[in-house]
């Protein structure tokens, strides 16, 4: 039995896309290859035996065994002649996938093995279940899964070598992306450590390393960013921006605003606009 779908234009997503997915019950001795993928792939072993070959290693394979194949790389795999494996497999493809997969271990080894066998087939079922779900959502089903499915292997079978994990770049990166993402709530430092794992001292300490901003500079620096583009580009009244950049009293953001800036929010949005936007209620 073999049940296969592969991606269309709905599944697309730049970042991370399923290409292909599916389980297949294998007769004896069915193969493929010797042959190239154009995607990472990963198959999960659910039943019987076969072998799978890449870089002149052959490896056994059975149930709860799972095996990662690279794009680009000459790969075979065969079922037992006398007890055909059954196996699920899911590709992926997108920008990101590569850096998701090597949070795992799979780039060091490429076979794994994953004892409790119902929770990871159950993922694989609802890979297959995402793609019957309705056309308006199938792509957003799919890589709702997808991204489960990346969680799964990053945390059951992480990346061992301290040398190829997380750069400084990657954190800060993330570290950006969450102040920008929350530009519009308190955030404190405490708040991003526990967001990027880091202990305060060290998260501090590596933001300022590689931007030389503190990190309460920058996360000051990504609301006054949106203060002075609502300013400029709404008429939206003082007090609403205040809440909008993640201040309950708009006070206390004219006082910051005004200290950072050399003006006040509404002396700004005068000096910036011109006469006409004024904020009747707000304090100059």
């Amino acid at each position: 039995m073999r049940i296969t779908t592969n991606s269309t234009d709905f599944y697309f997503n730049a970042e991370a896309m399923v290409y292909t997915q599916g389980y297949e019950e294998c007769d004896p001795g069915h193969s493929y290859g010797p042959a190239v993928r154009k995607s990472f792939m990963i198959h999960y072993v659910t039943q019987g035996k076969g072998i799978f070959k890449v870089n002149g290693q052959t490896y056994c394979l059975s149930r709860g065994d799972l095996f990662f194949i690279v794009p680009g790389q000459e790969i075979y795999y065969e079922a037992d002649k006398d007890d055909p494996w059954g196996y699920g497999w899911i590709g992926m493809t997108g920008a990101h996938i590569e850096s998701y997969l090597r949070r795992t271990s799979f780039f060091d080894s490429p076979i794994a093995h994953y004892a409790q066998n119902y929770d990871l087939s159950l993922l694989f079922i609802e890979m297959q279940r995402a793609y019957m779900s309705p056309f308006e959502i199938r792509d957003l089903a799919l890589n709702h899964v997808l991204y489960k499915f990346l969680a799964f292997l990053v945390l059951h079978f992480p990346n061992q070598n301290k040398e190829a994990k997380r750069s400084s770049k990657d954190y800060i990166k993330e570290i950006m992306t969450y102040c920008l993402s929350h530009v519009d709530v308190p955030i404190r430092v405490q708040d991003v450590a526990d967001y990027t794992g880091l202990h305060r001292s060290y998260l501090s300490r590596l933001f300022k390393q590689e931007t030389n901003l503190s990190l309460k500079e920058y996360i000051w620096k990504t609301k006054e960013e949106e203060a002075c583009r609502l300013l400029i580009q709404t008429e939206l009244p003082i007090h609403v921006i205040a809440r909008s950049v993640g201040f309950e009293d708009s006070l206390h953001f004219t006082k910051i605003f005004t200290q950072k800036i050399g003006s006040s929010p509404k002396k700004y949005r005068q000096m910036k606009s011109g006469p006409g936007k004024e904020d009747n209620d707000e304090p100059a």
